[in-house]
């Protein structure tokens, strides 16, 4: 989704919730992968994206709370069996779609959006505890980073994506932000490796000539 709200732009891949009519839907992302200009070794990269347990592991917390979280709005609710690859330019993602119908009268999309943010994978979990560690050892103010960007209709319709691959600007300035999910087996160069692969994303947009 690509949008531009009052100094704050971007092109998230990751769609928060949407809603048509009764029918609700979400693409959590979690767990990431470098790209590679060599078919040969992006395919390689994308098979070990797949199979890592780590990046599963970081995976299944989001997925799990997108899905619980929704499902006591829902008549029918359903997820894909196994996460799929989602490519970007420079990165790519585990992704797993969510999709199921609301109970009637169906909830408007900005009630979702209020359940489901911040989702795991921007905040960590369980929620609470995250927060409080997030408070006060990050040391910064993300600002609108990772919030939920959207639209929504007089009748709750509406798409909400989470605002990652984005940046604030403010006159000739821009701040950007990037993260990653930590779990148990994270390495910490491979975390910092993968938060400069998806700083490309705008850094490319912002300096390229």
């Amino acid at each position: 989704m690509l949008f531009a709200t009052d100094g704050f732009v971007g092109a998230s891949p990751e769609l928060l919730v949407a809603r048509s009519g009764d029918l609700v839907r979400s693409h959590p992302m979690a767990g990431t992968a470098p790209r590679s200009s060599d078919p040969s070794t992006d395919a390689r990269l994308a098979a070990n994206l797949l199979a890592s347990a780590k990046d599963q592991v970081e995976h299944r917390y989001t997925i799990d709370m997108v899905h619980d979280t929704l499902l006591p709005w829902c008549s029918y609710l359903d997820e894909e069996a196994d996460p799929s690859i989602v490519a970007m330019a420079n990165v790519q993602h585990l992704a797993t779609r969510v999709e199921g119908r609301l109970s009637s009268p169906p909830a408007s999309v900005v009630e979702l959006v209020r359940a489901l943010h911040p989702t795991p994978a921007v905040n960590g979990a369980p929620r609470e505890e995250a927060l409080a560690l997030i408070d006060r050892y990050e040391a910064v103010d993300r600002g609108r980073y990772g919030g939920p960007v959207g639209w929504v209709d007089a009748a709750g319709n509406g798409a909400w994506a989470v605002g990652i691959r984005s940046a604030e600007l403010d006159g000739s300035r821009a701040r950007l932000f990037a993260g990653v999910g930590v779990v148990a087996d994270s390495d910490p160069a491979a975390e910092l490796a993968e938060t400069r692969a998806k700083f490309q994303a705008l850094l490319g947009a912002l300096l390229r000539p």
